[in-house]
């Protein structure tokens, strides 16, 4: 049985590493385990490095409150300016307790309009209050998430981290030799 510390309780990100842990290591048995923590970065990250510093947060504080998890596993959203324009992007990180390895990784970014950004920069707002707000919808972050409402469903939350997830357990899923100095 592999143990999964994961620093969140958005059922979005905890079905992403269910369907990632599965698919990644089919003949094991998962217990993932939800773990409220702090992501020790502001509430609506604003750039790449704060959002990987979220994710990195959440995965060490998630290892320290379970400690019989074999992994610990934070996930951080945030936006990101390239040249003038906006971005959303998941930030994905995992620790192993026995090795001490660590892996990182990302979702696909996309664009924000200059609608939402707005109400992001000039008013302080969150993306997540932001989309509960627009949809009349409650807790979007949970579920589809922004990506599932600007994509018309296409792809949802849980699908977008998948990737990011993967991209962060690709020291454990390869060979060392592509890893070790």
């Amino acid at each position: 049985m592999i143990i999964w510390a994961v620093g969140t309780t958005n059922k979005a990100k905890l079905n992403s590493v269910a369907l990632v842990v599965n698919k990644c290591f089919p003949d094991q048995q998962h217990d993932i385990r939800p773990v409220e923590v702090s992501s020790a970065v502001r509430a609506q990250p604003m750039s790449a490095g704060e959002s990987q510093e979220g994710a990195q947060h959440r995965a060490r504080e998630a290892l320290r409150d379970i400690p019989d998890a074999h992994y610990g596993v934070g996930m951080e959203g945030g936006l990101e300016k390239i040249g003038d324009r906006w971005f959303e992007c998941g930030w994905m990180h995992v620790i192993e307790r026995s090795s001490g390895r660590e892996g990182t990784g990302s979702s696909g970014r996309f664009e924000m309009s200059q609608k939402l950004m707005q109400k992001i920069l000039n008013e302080g707002k969150e993306l997540a209050e932001i989309m509960d707000e627009m949809t009349g919808e409650k807790d979007v972050r949970s579920g589809q998430g922004a990506m599932g409402v600007l994509t018309a469903g296409h792809l949802n939350r849980a699908e977008s981290y998948t990737h990011g997830l993967i991209y962060a357990l690709a020291p454990f899923l390869s060979s060392r030799t592509y890893w070790d100095n």
